[in-house]
């Protein structure tokens, strides 16, 4: 007999397989309506060997008006290796093009680099992991790593792509004349190859305003465009030979994916959304996500408490910050409660979170009477990213026609990647 969610230990983390690959089908659907033919999925969000080869679409081949997923990008050792054993197995795209998606640094080279050996073995050189740079003092390990590493029969190099801030002010060179000089030292290295620019649009998370969003999105584009232009005048003064036009160019976010186009016709250009598949509620205030319909990962959870009294008049849960962390939205609390916009999560501790109605005057009485103690409830997290990195195992359902509950049948269990 099969397994309801109701009877899973709690809490546990739940993913709807169904709206995961709606999910996906809707980014590759709007990345090429708006002309933008290649998506590049990031896989922080489900760190799971399923997630990817949903995320690739292999399965749905030959579909039209649908970009082409070409690749991946990792933030972890373990999300790398997860995705080369992938290339090894189906030796093609996207599972062969993989780029380590924070700035490179030095003690993590000799792990890419053995992970990069198995991959080109197994796909007869065709294989590649790029590491993003954004300081010079990564170039000069880098190359020193392939001076102390290389030898005649097995040279060796890395793929880069140079790190922009277009405006997150998180990571990121500068698109001025430092990052022009810092491009101009990767393309002059003897043993570095420089394939493209990386742009994230993080600051588009704190965006709800559509038009607000375009304007985000566009002054990415137009600073990528400006440093390009850049770059291309300064390899003409300097006389360098190098193809600017064949950089790819890397950009997106979930919150800014469907605001991203090619209006300003950026060659070779991709998105890179990896929250997307299971959403959040951030997501829902962003935009992105447009309901609750479209959220992929919850929070099972089940009920420990009832306080009745005037002071509290709320229930208790077993899931708390070390289930759904206490990252914050725009909308304040700690979590939802999937389908009851009259309820609030006012309060979270280690292991568990209070749950009360919404109200002005304080008084309404919460409906003790359909939360008995010991039922079930899903949690919709803040971000989904965080909340589904608190679980070695998602427990997986299929909504389909009808909708996620916790009546819900677990078809199959996911494990995702851990640690760094």
């Amino acid at each position: 007999m099969a397994m309801q969610l109701e009877d899973i230990p709690t809490p546990a983390f739940i993913v709807d397989r169904h709206v995961f690959k709606q999910n996906c089908k809707v980014a590759r659907a709007a990345a090429f309506k708006n002309g933008i033919p290649r998506l590049r999925p990031h896989v922080k969000t489900h760190k799971t060997i399923e997630g990817c080869i949903i995320q690739s679409g292999i399965d749905s081949a030959g579909e039209e008006s649908l970009a082409d997923v070409i690749g991946f990008v990792v933030s972890t050792l373990p999300e790398l290796s997860m995705v080369v054993k992938l290339g090894c197995e189906y030796k093609r795209k996207p599972f062969t093009d993989v780029i380590f998606g924070i700035p490179i640094c030095k003690s993590k080279l000799p792990s890419i680099q053995s992970m990069l050996e198995e991959l080109t073995s197994a796909t007869d050189g065709e294989g590649c992991i790029h590491v993003l740079v954004d300081n010079p003092q990564q170039v000069v390990f880098l190359e020193e790593f392939v001076e102390q590493h290389a030898s005649d029969e097995n040279p060796q190099g890395w793929s880069v792509f140079l790190k922009l801030d277009t405006g997150y002010h998180r990571a990121g060179t500068t698109c001025d004349e430092v990052g022009v000089k810092l491009a101009c030292q990767v393309i002059n290295s003897a043993h570095l190859v420089l394939k493209g620019l990386y742009t994230h649009c993080g600051h588009s998370y704190n965006i709800q305003d559509s038009k607000a969003m375009k304007v985000t999105t566009n002054q990415d584009h137009s600073m990528i465009l400006g440093f390009l232009n850049s770059l291309r005048s300064h390899l003409n003064f300097s006389q360098t030979k190098f193809d600017v036009t064949s950089l790819i160019i890397s950009v997106g976010s979930t919150p800014s994916m469907f605001s991203h186009d090619n209006a300003l016709s950026i060659p070779n250009i991709e998105l890179h959304p990896g929250n997307y598949v299971f959403y959040d509620r951030q997501q829902l205030w962003t935009g992105a996500c447009s309901s609750e319909e479209s959220i992929g990962g919850f929070v099972l959870c089940r009920i420990i408490g009832h306080y009745e009294d005037e002071h509290r008049n709320a229930i208790m849960v077993d899931a708390g910050a070390t289930a759904l962390t206490k990252e914050s939205t725009p909308q304040g609390n700690m979590c939802s409660v999937l389908g009851r916009p009259d309820l609030e999560c006012y309060r979270m501790s280690q292991e568990i979170t209070m749950i009360r109605c919404k109200s002005e005057d304080g008084v309404k009485c919460f409906p003790f009477q359909e939360f008995p103690l010991g039922s079930t409830v899903l949690l919709i997290p803040n971000h989904s990213c965080l909340a589904a990195a608190c679980f070695d195992k998602y427990h997986v359902v299929d909504g389909g026609i009808t909708p996620v509950s916790t009546k819900s049948e677990v078809v199959e269990t996911w494990s995702p990647v851990k640690k760094w």
